[in-house]
């Protein structure tokens, strides 16, 4: 399986997006589609949906509430229990005392004594038998009042309490959906580069993916062609295998977005990414060089493979320089060229371009 590097950009930015405004109930691009097409639909039962959330808070109460009853009622049975414990004792006690008296020994009028202290130690404990129990179950009583009080509540404003929950949701679900239809470019995007990704994952470990590479150029790389100084660029992925180094530009376009004017070309942009890469992996620019296996004949090229993919609608033209794709020609092509550098020449290949990437955007 081909190895990942980085995160897709549009999702970054779609996070970033959603973040921003206050929505984190998306943990994937599939889930934001499926929003996108079940808004009507979630729309429709969201009172029943509401009904239902709050008919199980207040069965969550009422089951909260028998457990602090029943935690209660354990309490003051083990409470009662041992401050039962030493008037047994004593109680005990006092029967061995009266004893001691119906025999008419020598101490009968000690133990007539000690009965009678013993007597009315029991009884003081026992008035007192209650208080105590009290007191010391006082915390876990005002638990089952509190949670006795939180059920009454509930009970009593249900209705209320359903409109309130039902108006809160749809004003956050009209949020979501303006907000979500407000970045249907970056979703497009997304879907369509992470499309890219997962066809691509079925090479083998000796291709690398980095996704959402960017590099920056000090002093910039000067086009003498065409007169342009290039300060920077950025492609959606670049695939390093061992027959060379693929740009993958993704565009999710429709029939009708290929025919305008106003759009910025992908052709031009990719053109303009490969004219520098190529300088900078083939030594051509003031930077640290990438030392590959020697050759016999020389210092190997690092060829590079400008592509566009398309994962929705597809031009008919061609392009000089730049191979236009559909997602299911994609793997046939990169597959179709031989293979002139070994696997750890692909992986440093991959590492060099990691670093510059690092050494200009830190």
């Amino acid at each position: 399986m081909t190895i990942v590097e980085g995160q897709i950009e549009t999702l970054k930015q779609l996070k970033q997006s959603l973040w921003d405004n206050g929505i984190t109930r998306f943990n994937s691009v599939g889930e934001l589609t499926r929003f996108q097409k079940g808004f009507e639909n979630e729309k429709r039962v969201l009172p029943e949906l509401t009904q239902q959330a709050v008919t199980e808070e207040i069965e969550e109460a009422q089951a909260a509430l028998t457990r602090a009853q029943e935690t209660h009622n354990e309490l003051c049975e083990r409470v009662r229990a041992e401050e039962e414990q030493p008037i047994h004792q004593l109680k005990v006690g006092m029967a061995r005392a009266s004893k001691k008296v119906a025999e008419r020994s020598v101490f009968r009028l000690f133990f007539s004594f000690r009965v009678s202290r013993l007597s009315k130690k029991i009884a003081r404990l026992e008035r007192n038998l209650d208080k105590k129990v009290e007191v010391r179950t006082k915390r876990s009583r005002q638990a089952v009042a509190r949670q006795r009080v939180d059920v009454e509540v509930l009970e009593k404003d249900k209705e209320s309490l359903v409109s309130q929950r039902y108006e809160q949701a749809l004003k956050n679900l009209n949020h979501t959906k303006k907000v979500v239809d407000s970045i249907s470019p970056l979703i497009a995007g997304a879907v369509g580069e992470t499309s890219v990704v997962r066809a691509l994952e079925v090479l083998t470990d000796d291709y690398f993916l980095i996704n959402d590479f960017s590099v920056k150029f000090h002093p910039p790389i000067y086009n003498k062609a065409i007169g342009d100084r290039i300060y920077s660029v950025q492609v959606d992925h670049v695939l390093i295998g061992r027959s060379g180094v693929f740009l993958l530009e993704t565009k999710n376009w429709s029939k009708a977005s290929i025919h305008r004017l106003d759009l910025r070309s992908p052709v031009e942009q990719v053109k303009r990414t490969s004219f520098a890469l190529f300088a900078l992996l083939n030594g051509d620019v003031g930077r640290e060089r990438l030392a590959l296996a020697q050759h016999p004949w020389g210092d190997k090229k690092i060829p590079i493979r400008n592509v566009i993919v398309m994962t929705n609608a597809k031009p008919r033209e061609e392009f000089k320089f730049v191979k236009i794709l559909s997602l299911k020609e994609l793997v046939g092509y990169i597959r179709y060229f031989d293979q002139t550098f070994s696997a750890d020449e692909a992986r440093r290949i991959c590492e060099f371009l990691k670093e510059q990437a690092s050494l200009t955007t830190a």
